[in-house]
């Protein structure tokens, strides 16, 4: 039977070579070439170790903050590792498939506390909005209300709009999801208003549309854009508040540290961001308010929000990991 250590000995056994290894990444400052020949088989050497350490904690400590702290140690000493020419197209292939939905899986928790923070105030204004109608109306003006009721499948924009629309569509989409992700440099208070602000709009609007045919007509609009765009936004929040975490809870790293390791990790959650918001936005535009019956448009948008999913979940996982006993 394994005999698993305590979480102070696995620590205590270990902490002076992942000293060092924090401290050849702060002296390379992102870049290998500062650093000496010996240096340099040391980084490698002690990389190797610590993924193989990164690898136990998750296994026997994956809820103690060692794992998480780890984690960005490995990740920062990856980059250094394997760092090539920017234009290599094994850099390139290396960081889409390995780097990205490898960091993204790294920042899920915060990207969950962002979709609580979002469908939470979007169900509760929704029930709201149902029990006082007064109240849901209100958030909405007149002429507004008049055109989500009026609303038809396929109407939506007119077809010479459309080309305008996509370009217009994506950059607002870009917009909230970056100032959700820069609001974690207010310590996350700038995101989770984002966040909750958007989501009580949504469960307001869908409220005041309760029993009309103009319900039914906007959630046929976003059965096509809508998991990508949803999606994006849960990660943007997240990306942020991976930021306020650094700035608020350091831990053993000097704040200056833990928030540029952060940021580097942030920036490639955000690259994906704008990826599929880009997605969405075209699909927004050429796709969601054309007479498309539902069902097609439900099978494209569960088709392009379990492709982005399966990316993060699946894409660039090693392929076994030796197991310590």
């Amino acid at each position: 039977m394994r005999s698993v250590p305590s979480i102070d000995r696995f620590v205590e056994d270990r902490r002076a070579r992942w000293s060092r290894l924090a401290s050849l990444v702060a002296d390379a400052r992102g870049r290998v070439s500062r650093l000496s020949a010996d240096e340099v088989l040391e980084l490698g050497r002690l990389y190797r170790v610590a993924t193989s350490d990164l690898a136990i904690a998750r296994r026997d400590f994956a809820h103690d903050a060692v794992a998480e702290r780890l984690n960005d140690l490995v990740a920062a000493a990856h980059a250094l590792v394997y760092s090539e020419a920017p234009a290599s197209s094994r850099r390139l292939r290396r960081f889409v498939l390995v780097e990205v939905p490898a960091t993204v899986r790294a920042t899920l928790p915060y990207t969950g506390v962002a979709f609580a923070l979002l469908m939470i105030p979007a169900m509760v204004s929704y029930a709201g909005g149902i029990l006082a109608p007064d109240v849901a109306a209100a958030t909405l003006s007149d002429e507004a209300r008049e055109h989500l009721s009026r609303r038809r499948p396929g109407s939506e924009i007119p077809l010479e709009m459309r080309s305008v629309a996509g370009p217009l569509i994506i950059v607002n989409n870009v917009r909230v999801a970056v100032v959700a992700f820069a609001g974690g440099l207010t310590g996350g208070v700038l995101t989770a208003f984002v966040l909750v602000l958007n989501g009580a709009a949504l469960g307001a609007t869908f409220a005041v549309l309760h029993g009309s045919e103009g319900s039914g007509a906007l959630l046929e609009f976003v059965l096509g854009h809508g998991v990508l765009e949803l999606s994006a936004i849960f990660l943007s929040g997240g990306a942020g508040l991976r930021l306020a975490w650094a700035i608020l809870h350091p831990g053993e790293r000097t704040r200056g540290d833990a928030l540029r390791l952060a940021g580097e990790q942030s920036i490639r959650v955000i690259l994906l961001v704008v990826a599929a918001l880009g997605v969405a936005g075209i699909i927004e535009a050429f796709v969601s308010p054309t007479p498309l019956p539902p069902w097609a448009k439900l099978a494209g948008g569960v088709t392009t929000g379990g492709a982005l999913w399966s990316y993060v979940m699946f894409v660039g996982r090693p392929r076994a990991h030796r197991r310590t006993a």
